[in-house]
C-alpha cells in the first residue's frame, strides 16, 4: 500500500476515533454544564436577611468544597443539607432557607465539585457518584468540625439520587427527604432518548461517558441500596407529570426501602416545577416530616 494512502487511511481512522469519542463528552457536558459560578452580590443575607458563613471543607479526593452555612438560633439545632440538582449551585437552595430557619435548622447550603466555587476535577456531573461522596463530607463537616450532633439531608433530582447513595452508607444522616430521584441513570437516559437515536449510540455514548467520568451508571442501582437507610426515616417526593423520571422509578424505589417511609405524589407537578412549585409549597409538611424524624432519633438514642 502506497504510503500517502495508508497515510490518508491513518489520519481518518484517527479522526474518526477522535469524533466518536470527544462528540459524545462535549455534548454530554453542555447539556449538563453547571451555571457561571454565584457573584459576591448573591447570597442569603444580600438575598434573604439572613446571616451566614462561608465555608469551605475538603472532598474525598482533596478538592475543596464551598458553601454557606445559615446557623440557627440554638447552638445544638439539627442542621439540613441542601443537595442540588444538575445545572444548578448552592444558589438553589435559597428559597428552602427561611422555613427551615424560622423551623429553627441550621441549613447548609454547598456547590458539588465543579460547581459554584467549589473545586472541579474536570469531569462533570457524575450522576450521583461523587455527588453523594461530596455529600458524605458536607455531613461530616457538620458533624466533626462544627459538633452538630443531628443531620438531615434534603436532595433533588439528581441531589436526590446522590442523598440516597449517601444516607445508604452513612448513619451520620438521621433524615432523608428525596425530591423526585431516580432508580437508575441508565433507565433515566432511556427514557429520555430521542426517538431518531439509535440504541447503541446512546449506548456507545454511555460508554464513553462512563470512561471520561470513570463511573459505572449500572452499578448506581438504588434499589439495591435504599434500604440500607432504614431505620431512618425517608421521604420520597414525585410529580405526577414529571417528564423526565418516570413514576415507575419513584415507585421501585418506595418499594425497595424499609420502614418508616413516606411518599408524596403531588399532582400536577413536572420535573422542574416539583421543585420550583411543588416543593416549597410543601414546606410546612417537610418541616413536620424533619421534627418528627429528629424526635424519633431522639427517642431511639
Amino acid at each position: 500500500m502506497p504510503l500517502n494512502v495508508f497515510g490518508a487511511l491513518t489520519a481518518l481512522l484517527t479522526s474518526g476515533v477522535l469524533l466518536a469519542v470527544v462528540v459524545p463528552v462535549v455534548a454530554e457536558g453542555l447539556a449538563t454544564r453547571p451555571p457561571f459560578p454565584p457573584t459576591s452580590s448573591v447570597n442569603p443575607l444580600t438575598t434573604l436577611g439572613l446571616a451566614y458563613q462561608e465555608i469551605s471543607f475538603p472532598a474525598a479526593d482533596g478538592l475543596t468544597l464551598r458553601g454557606w452555612l445559615i446557623p440557627a438560633e440554638s447552638a445544638d439545632a439539627p442542621a439540613i443539607v441542601y443537595a442540588h440538582g444538575a445545572g444548578q449551585d448552592q444558589r438553589s437552595g435559597l428559597s428552602l432557607v427561611p422555613p427551615l430557619h424560622q423551623a429553627g435548622y441550621t441549613v447548609l447550603l454547598f456547590s458539588y465539585r465543579g460547581h459554584g466555587y467549589s473545586d472541579s476535577d474536570g469531569r462533570g456531573i457524575t450522576y450521583g457518584f461523587r455527588e453523594s461522596e461530596d455529600i458524605d463530607c458536607a455531613v461530616r463537616f457538620l458533624r466533626q468540625t462544627r459538633r452538630i450532633p443531628r443531620v438531615g439531608v434534603i436532595g433533588y433530582s439528581i441531589g436526590a439520587s446522590s442523598v440516597l447513595l449517601s444516607a445508604a452508607r452513612n448513619p451520620d444522616i438521621q433524615a432523608v427527604v428525596a425530591v423526585a430521584p431516580f432508580a437508575s441513570a441508565w433507565e433515566v437516559w432511556m427514557a429520555n432518548r430521542p426517538s431518531f437515536l439509535p440504541h447503541f449510540i446512546l449506548d456507545w455514548v454511555r460508554r464513553v461517558v462512563e470512561w471520561h467520568k470513570d463511573i459505572s451508571l449500572a452499578a448506581m442501582d438504588l434499589t439495591q441500596l435504599i434500604a440500607h437507610i432504614a431505620p431512618r426515616p425517608l421521604l420520597l417526593v414525585h410529580g405526577n407529570c414529571d417528564e423526565r423520571i418516570p413514576l415507575s422509578q419513584v415507585e421501585q424505589l418506595f418499594a425497595a426501602a424499609g420502614q418508616p417511609k413516606s411518599f408524596w405524589l403531588i399532582g400536577g407537578e413536572t420535573h422542574g416545577s416539583i421543585r420550583s412549585h411543588g416543593l416549597e409549597a410543601n414546606m410546612e409538611r417537610v418541616i413536620r416530616f424533619l421534627d418528627e424524624a429528629f424526635q424519633l432519633d431522639s427517642a431511639q438514642g
